[in-house]
């Protein structure tokens, strides 16, 4: 199984990638929905699992001073020490998030294991698993993982390059890709409801589920 390379992870953050893969449909997403367990928390837990470079999170992080008075708690977790190294430098120049002791945004970089999260059960509200999928081989474990560490009523963002996209023109070859059934189907084997497929890009699926 092809795992991607953290020595190329200048591709993660190319122009090409954030025309082809615009960060703010899924952040939009993620957003919406953090904002709706702040009705009725002051503070929302997110969990960006496989988070490279920050391609994703990074943007999402921005978004915290969105949520007025409340908390937005942000794992970055990777198995890659040097992928980390990344998120951490441009985390540092950023300065559109506030990490300050009165700031909305709380993150934390964490090294994982492929098959471990070490975080603890039911801690996390929201998880993004994106472009991940496709490199896992017990695809089942795995997922049962992220459901473990989900609260109840938890919202899980599966995101990853499609199997039936006729034409692929980044990401894996078709042979290593997972389809959207395929897809649909392990969520559903590992426990989670209320599966819907969002259609936000044209070659990668973007299904959302809850615990």
């Amino acid at each position: 199984m092809h795992k991607f390379n953290p020595a190329h992870h200048k591709r993660l953050d190319s122009e090409e990638r954030h025309k082809f893969m615009p960060p703010e449909l899924i952040v939009n997403e993620i957003e919406k929905t953090a904002i709706e367990y702040f009705k009725n928390s002051d503070a929302v837990t997110f969990a960006d699992l496989g988070c490279g470079s920050g391609f994703f999170s990074i943007p999402l992080a921005k978004r915290a001073k969105n949520f007025k008075d409340k908390k937005f708690i942000l794992f970055a977790l990777d198995v890659s020490e040097e992928m980390l190294g990344v998120f951490n430098g441009k985390l540092k120049k950023d300065k559109d998030i506030d990490q300050t002791d009165t700031g909305s945004c709380k993150i934390k970089c964490v090294k994982c294991e492929e098959f471990f999260i070490p975080l603890e059960d039911s801690s996390v509200n929201i998880l993004l698993l994106a472009n991940v999928f496709h490199e896992i081989e017990n695809k089942i474990d795995y997922l049962k993982e992220i459901r473990r560490v989900l609260k109840d009523g938890g919202t899980f963002f599966l995101l990853d390059w499609k199997k039936e996209d006729p034409n692929p023109v980044m990401g894996p070859p078709s042979a290593e890709r997972v389809s959207t059934e395929e897809a649909e189907k392990a969520l559903e084997s590992s426990g989670f409801k209320n599966i819907k497929n969002l259609p936000l890009y044209s070659s990668s699926f973007t299904i959302v589920s809850k615990k």
